[in-house]
């Protein structure tokens, strides 16, 4: 998504005040049309039809945009494009006043820190994926499959709601959400699994301490493991939310046993802890 050659503050300043607006009207028609027409995109942008089109070329020259002549003439983000556009939108509404370096890509997001006049630095993550259950189901709409920039933004979505439930326990503060983007906290921390913790059992114990904490605020993580735990001297963080789930949602208890026994096992198979999975689950869920 992010090669070393994009640079995606570069890329901001190359557009326009129409190439935002084109943008604004895909964004707004994604949830009706794979590929948004042409027409909606020249009427949205109050520019004709043929300057739309040289404008979604350029962009497209940019892999901000796909450009596609199927049944008609229609454009739409690619992961790039999403995510410059989701940036717009926090830098429109004053959350973001400078764009710093990428921190980090997986799979499911890549992160930035940056500077926002309101909260000092922080960071900017730009997710990749649809929430897991959205990736089981295709919805059809008249024009074709939904694009998977739905998915991301959902995806995001659900990780700012989860997180702002949280909020005051050990997670980051989370300031802002648009597009496929949420502006978080800057935690200065490592990976649980590139850490060797002096007091093991204590940590394990914080960390099943926060996962109750979460289940009584009606959360479930929903991927916990050694790679999305912080550690530092100052304490510990709980990260990643996208896939999290509610209390009483399908599935909940089957994926709190597996956030459960990925901590467990992790602390077994590095510190010797044993720890009964089950026995822990009921403590958990214990009122």
């Amino acid at each position: 998504m992010y090669s070393k050659y994009v640079d995606l503050a570069s890329l901001y300043k190359k557009m326009g005040k129409h190439s935002w607006r084109i943008l604004d009207s895909i964004f707004r028609h994604l949830w009706d049309y794979e590929f948004v027409p042409l027409q909606f995109i020249a009427h949205d942008a109050r520019i004709n039809e043929e300057k739309a089109r040289n404008i979604l070329r350029y962009l497209s020259d940019l892999r901000i945009v796909v450009n596609k002549q199927k049944e008609y003439e229609g454009s739409t983000f690619t992961f790039l494009g999403l995510s410059l556009y989701s940036l717009y939108r926090l830098v429109r509404m004053g959350k973001i006043s400078m764009l710093g370096k990428k921190m980090g890509e997986g799979k499911e997001s890549a992160v930035f820190n940056c500077y926002s006049e309101k909260y000092g630095e922080c960071v900017i993550k730009f997710h990749k994926v649809g929430h897991t259950s959205f990736k089981k189901v295709k919805e059809k709409r008249s024009y074709g499959d939904l694009h998977f920039s739905v998915l991301a933004i959902r995806s995001a979505r659900n990780e700012f709601r989860a997180l702002k439930k949280l909020q005051g326990l050990s997670v980051p503060e989370v300031y802002a959400w648009e597009g496929n983007a949420i502006l978080m906290q800057l935690i200065d921390a490592r990976e649980l699994y590139k850490v060797k913790v002096k007091n093991p059992k204590d940590v394990l114990e914080m960390i099943l301490d926060e996962v109750k904490k979460f289940y009584r605020r009606g959360v479930i993580h929903g991927d916990l493991s050694q790679y999305n735990v912080l550690v530092s001297e100052e304490g510990l963080w709980i990260i990643d939310f996208p896939q999290s789930v509610k209390v009483g949602e399908e599935g909940w208890e089957e994926l709190l046993k597996r956030d459960v026994a990925n901590i467990i096992n992790y602390f077994k198979k590095v510190y010797g802890i044993e720890k009964d999975i089950n026995s822990t689950i009921k403590k958990i869920m214990q009122e």
